[in-house]
This record gives structure tokens, sequence and C-alpha cells, in this order.
């Protein structure tokens, strides 16, 4: 036992006497292994104090002579700035001004405009000169039912302003989102983000008269419509008028910017409305018959007859009933199960 104390404290004497010398130990330096940043809309779970502050100044405010609604950065190319938006925010505009968090403002061109003749196609594309704000990633995947969720926009001309909710429900094999996070005029337009910072969708519309029924485009659709943007039309110089309504002569063709109007509940006096699709046409037996698109893709086809009476061919089943004209010149059918209604011309 003395023996093997006497060869540590020997140890010990020799190490010391080393290091009194100046010849130092030598000691490898490890390389730092590099952690990667985390990919975007990976699974982290930011705050909702995170989500605002660092989607705010990717988000802007849209203004028209038709409106206001709100806009969000997707992209910087080639010294621009592109925003997306809703169709319905912009409304045929081939311009519209945007503001900033910071309180700057730029003209913004409307670059691509998909119609919003469905919910599907509400979406637009903005361009402004310069490299502004702070672009947003969309996300790729569909959102969970039950996934938190935030929007961004200005209601009711409050800029700027967040809510919070869930996906309550994945629409049209998952295209359109509904979500509970309030949603009022303003916030069209604006980015419906995760938590994982990124964006699963745009804020589109919501079911007047009722509480927590609101519905996004999903993202999915967005980056479908920036890899395949529409492009603008240009409407002729000296665009022929159309004729008015005439049930005998209704004239063809799509009906850009339609409208259509639906009771939402049996018995309700007050007729929801929504932008549709509408176009008239030939059947087989020479009668004029109207194809009406419903935002949720959902297609009627509609005969009216010089008697009032009014066929209504959906999912194939045919239903009978009256028509009339309103004053503002719009097709009303009265069915057994409830009321719609049209507007087949600008």
């Amino acid at each position: 036992m003395a023996q093997r104390r006497q060869q540590f404290w020997f140890g010990l004497a020799l190490m010391a006497g080393a290091l009194g010398s100046g010849c130092q130990p030598q000691v490898r330096q490890q390389a730092r292994i590099p952690v990667p940043e985390a990919p975007p809309c990976s699974n982290q779970n930011l705050s909702t104090e995170a989500l605002f502050s660092g989607a705010k100044r990717g988000v802007a405010v849209v203004t028209t002579d038709s409106g206001t609604g709100s806009a969000f950065v997707v992209r910087h190319q080639d010294g621009t700035t592109l925003l997306i938006t809703n169709s319905h925010v912009v409304d045929g505009s081939s311009s519209a001004t945007v503001k900033w968090a910071d309180g700057g403002q730029d003209n913004a061109a409307v670059l691509s405009d998909a119609g919003g003749t469905s919910p599907q196609t509400d979406l637009a594309l903005l361009e402004v000169k310069g490299l502004r704000g702070t672009a947003l990633d969309l996300k790729g995947a569909k959102p969970n039912v039950g996934a938190d969720i935030v929007a961004i926009g200005a209601p009711k001309g409050l800029e700027f302003s967040l809510t919070r909710g869930v996906v309550s429900s994945l629409r049209d094999d998952g295209e359109i989102l509904q979500i509970d996070a309030p949603i009022n005029p303003g916030n069209s337009g604006g980015p419906v983000l995760d938590r994982t910072g990124c964006v699963v969708g745009v804020a589109t519309f919501k079911l007047t008269d009722s509480e927590g029924l609101n519905f996004a485009v999903a993202s999915s659709l967005i980056q479908s419509f920036l890899a395949n943007p529409v492009a603008r039309s240009t409407p002729p110089a000296n665009p022929t008028p159309q004729a008015p309504f005439n049930p005998s002569n209704p004239g063809t063709g799509i009906a850009s910017g339609a409208t259509c109007w639906f009771q939402m509940q049996q018995e309700a006096d007050r007729l929801e409305g929504f932008r549709c699709a509408v176009t008239s046409r030939k059947n087989a037996n020479g009668h004029t018959v109207f194809d009406v698109v419903e935002p949720g893709g959902l297609s009627r086809t509609v005969v009216l007859w010089e008697d009032k009476s009014a066929e209504v061919l959906l999912n194939g089943n045919r239903y009978e009933g009256q028509w009339s004209e309103d004053d503002d010149g719009d097709i009303r059918v009265r069915l057994a199960g409830g009321v719609f209604a049209f507007r087949y011309r600008d």
C-alpha cells in the first residue's frame, strides 16, 4: 500500500515538473458540430406574440377605389415585391395602394387576377417596385383539424389586427379551410398562419348571421396560382354594352363578377350573397339554360319558362318552382326547398 502511494506522489511530481518547465499538455480542439437552422414550416411551436411579431412585416393593408382589404408578401423577385390578396379585394382594379406596418405606402400593380368566381379562384397577385416587407413562407402540407391558427388583417379598417382560433374543418378536398378565428371585412386577403409561422391559407369570406363560420383559401391553391398565374385581362377600349335581360334572348357567356344569393336557413327572409359563376347555353331542345356554379364548386342547371315556372337540376335531381325578376334585374327562383337568386350579367 505504501509503495502504491509513493508511485502516485511520484507521478504527480513528474507532472508538476513538466508544467513548471513550460511543457503544456496537448489538448485536442474538438470541431463544433454545426447545427442547421430549422427548415421553414418546421414543427416549431411559436407563441401568439412571436407569430405576430414575425409576420406583421410581411402584411400590408390594400386600398382600392372600391374598398379596403389585406395582402401579404410571398416573394422578392427581380427587384420587386409580390403580394397575394383576394380577387374581390382588387375588384377589377388595375392598381392599388398598399400600406405597411411601419407606416410606409407604395403603389401596387395588379399582375394577375384569378377572377373570384368561386372561393378557390378568389386570388390576385400584386407587384410593388423595390424590396419591401418580409416574405412569408407557404406551408405545403394541409393543416390538421384542430390546429391553432392566427389571422392578421384590417377588420373594419382596424389595421394590423390579430385574431386567433383553430382549423374547424377542411372543405373541398382541403382546398378551403373552415376556421373559427374572427374574420370581418378588411381581413380579406390577409394571411392565416399556424404555430410554425407559415401561411396555411388566405382569409376569403365568412357566412353572415353566423358565429365562427369563416373560410380561407388553402396555401396549396396559392402555390398553384403562383406557379400558373392568370394574366389580368384588359377590357376593350369600346366595350359593347350588354342587352337588358330578356328571358327569350338572354345572351351567352360567363358573367364576370356574377353574384348569387342563397337562403342559408329555412324560412329566412334574408339571402346570403356569394360570388359565383353563371353561364348560359342552349340545350338539346333549343331552350336557354343557365349553369350556376356555387362557391363550393357545386353546379345547378336552371331553366326558366315563359309562364314563370322554373326547373332546377342539382346532383341528378330535378326540382320545380317559380321564378321572378327583381328590381335590380336579378333572377329569383323559389323552390319547395328554399330560395336562391343569381345575376348573370355585369
